[in-house]
């Protein structure tokens, strides 16, 4: 029994982890989280990060702790689940601060991070991996050089961009895309431009009509179960169609 688990990792139901992005809150997830645990049939976590915690990393420079945090709701979850690893899933910054928990061997904000020993998938949604090193996107382009790219073997990294808002179109986008890239005339999801939401290394997935959040009557990467779908990896719907049953939880 024991050589069967090690086998498939999925019979072990293994919890998700939501990161949300820049100024959320957890609530903005529920919709995602219950499309995932419908899908998936594992038990959905967010981690219940605020605003708050966002402006102290970005102007007190307390982003370790925000970071952190996603650490602490890792170990929480997997003290409570047979699995020994988490699939983790970061919208827009929430992204950066997962790759950052998953680390290596540089240390970050004065703490060495080893998620990559406790997390098997991460899965971004609209994450601005590749900026420039200029004010306010410093500590992103300080966290590609500390952990580059998709940077460990045994974790499966997937990429999801959206793509509906050009900057030739958008004002708002022109001034996101060229902060980020230098370049306004750009695809991407009326945040980030796609150049800088596809990972090096990592799985890529693009789709033409998505935006950035939930801003809006448009649709967004946690819309409905059906957006959901459209990312979320086939390989990890086994819980789904055997029937065990789908788990959405609030913040860890």
């Amino acid at each position: 029994m024991e050589s069967e688990r090690r086998k498939d990792p999925l019979s072990n139901r293994p919890p998700v982890v939501v990161v949300g992005g820049f100024f959320s809150w957890p609530v903005h997830y529920r919709k995602m989280a219950a499309a995932i645990g419908e899908l998936s049939g594992f038990p959905v976590h967010v981690v219940p990060l605020t605003p708050a915690d966002w402006l102290a990393a970005l102007f007190l420079g307390r982003t370790g702790q925000l970071v952190f945090e996603v650490a602490t709701v890792i170990d929480k979850v997997l003290l409570d689940s047979p699995a020994d690893r988490v699939i983790l899933v970061g919208h827009s910054a929430g992204g950066i601060a997962s790759r950052v928990c998953i680390g290596g061997t540089p240390p970050y904000g004065g703490r060495r991070y080893s998620g990559h020993r406790r997390v098997s998938h991460l899965i971004t949604l609209g994450s601005p991996h590749l900026v420039g090193d200029s004010w306010p996107l410093g500590e992103i382009h300080r966290a590609n050089e500390l952990f580059p790219g998709a940077l460990h073997e045994n974790i499966s990294y997937l990429s999801v961009a959206g793509a509906a808002v050009n900057g030739r179109e958008s004002r708002r986008a022109a001034r996101f895309y060229g902060r980020m890239t230098g370049d306004s005339d750009l695809p991407g999801d009326g945040i980030v431009p796609v150049q800088s939401a596809l990972l090096p290394g990592s799985e890529h997935l693009v789709l033409n009509d998505l935006r950035h959040d939930q801003n809006g009557s448009h649709n967004w990467y946690g819309s409905d179960l059906a957006t959901v779908a459209r990312w979320w990896p086939a390989g990890l719907r086994g819980s789904r169609a055997s029937g065990s049953p789908a788990t959405a939880k609030g913040p860890a």
